[in-house]
């Protein structure tokens, strides 16, 4: 009888340290991931995961660029280091957009791409960009769409229409630094253009009914 319950007795000390480590490792705090990605468990927030791994929140953001907020879904992976995919690896936007200029230009790639393809919307961003890294107009973003006579959506109104939610993410692909036409400065839709002065350029691609010209 006493050597039963000593048994019970070591039994229950057993399970007692075991199930106080396993709390206690529910609430551990790393130095540094322990791997890449972490597995959201239900009522997690991404204060807490960063807090857990040593990882600022910030650092958070960026390694998912697609959490807004501390809202996170259960059973989701997040990223507790950055990758080639998700961040840029020390390399800004090509630009920086001021709210006012990139609504402008979002409104002038809408109504310059109205039925064409989402490489073309991104490609008349560029051209902007191109544009004002060029010595040959001017050097911001508003200044360059409302450069006299340059984009004929300014003059006829139509860059009043608010844009498409395709629209945006283009204009933001092309700040974060795509290079679909290189550094075309122009293009035109040559079966339309009643001025032919681009005729004389080089087509550096055509997309849909544009061509991109320098």
């Amino acid at each position: 009888m006493i050597l039963k319950k000593l048994a019970s007795g070591l039994l229950a000390g057993i399970f007692v340290f075991t199930a106080g480590n396993a709390a206690q490792a529910n609430y551990e705090y790393f130095d540094s991931p322990p791997f890449d990605t972490y597995k959201v468990s239900e009522g997690d927030t991404l204060s807490y995961i960063g807090k857990r791994y040593g990882v600022e929140l910030d650092d958070l953001y960026s390694f998912n660029p697609d959490i807004e907020g501390d809202l996170i879904v259960t059973g989701e992976s997040i990223n507790l280091v950055g990758n080639p995919d998700n961040t840029d690896n020390g390399s800004a936007d090509r630009i920086e957009l001021s709210a006012s200029e990139r609504d402008l230009l979002e409104r002038l790639v809408h109504a310059e791409t109205r039925g064409q393809d989402y490489e073309g919307k991104v490609a008349v961003a560029e051209v902007v960009f191109n544009r004002v890294d060029s010595d040959d107009f001017p050097d911001t973003v508003r200044d360059v769409i409302m450069q006299n006579r340059q984009f004929s959506p300014v003059a006829n109104g139509a860059i009043n229409n608010n844009p498409s939610s395709k629209t945006k993410e283009a204009v933001q692909d092309a700040v974060e630094g795509t290079n679909l036409v290189d550094d075309a400065l122009f293009f035109w839709n040559p079966d339309i253009a009643t001025s032919r002065w681009l005729e004389s350029m080089t087509v550096v691609r055509t997309i849909d009914d544009h061509e991109f010209l320098k």
